[in-house]
């Protein structure tokens, strides 16, 4: 069997001032299990099951997939405040607050 690392299914939905980033983490039941990483225009959600999960389609039939870790790396669509984002797991689902970096405007003096 083959090992690999899984995308999690994983929605993004955007506020006037953040996004908020939801993604089912199955099997994993604790947040020591998971690590995020920001920058100011993207995301990594790194979860470690601790054991191969084993699962196979259609009652044996289709292909049998042993899973170690669930991955994610997602592209923002504009930056975001790093330093402030938020984040919450329970229940098999994580979900991510991250913050709109507010550029400010400053009117420029003419000499």
């Amino acid at each position: 069997m083959n090992m690999v690392n899984i995308e999690p299914l994983s929605e993004m939905y955007e506020t006037e001032n953040s996004y908020i980033i939801t993604v089912d983490l199955p099997f994993i039941k604790s947040k020591d299990q998971i690590e995020i990483y920001v920058k100011e225009n993207e995301i990594e959600i790194i979860a470690k099951a601790g054991q191969t999960i084993t699962w196979s389609s259609f009652e044996g039939f289709g292909k049998r997939v042993e899973v170690a870790t669930f991955r994610k790396k997602i592209t923002l669509p504009s930056k975001i405040n790093p330093d402030n984002v938020k984040a919450a797991f329970k229940n098999g689902i994580l979900i991510v607050e991250l913050p709109k970096l507010i550029e400010r405007r400053k009117k420029v003096e003419i000499e």
